[in-house]
């Protein structure tokens, strides 16, 4: 199949935002609003700048990734 362009799929990066540097740095980012099913809601701001970028961002994927498995874990027993 030449000649044909190869289609990338972003889901099958791999990498941490420390890798994408200035290529992707998220703008405008300035409070991340978590609504829950009962109507409350938990606001994070960043702590050292008027606005979030990438790596705190990853690091906040992070953090949702690990309370998402307590959440399970705990529906499972």
């Amino acid at each position: 199949m030449e000649g044909q362009q190869e289609k990338i799929d972003i889901r099958e990066w791999t990498g941490n935002a420390v890798d994408l540097r200035d290529q992707m740095e998220a703008r405008g980012v300035v409070e991340v609003v978590f609504e829950f099913d009962g109507g409350e809601t938990d606001t994070f701001t960043s702590k050292l700048r008027d606005e979030f970028r990438a790596y705190e961002l990853y690091q906040m994927g992070g953090y949702l990734d690990a309370v998402i498995g307590t959440i399970r874990k705990g529906q499972r027993s």
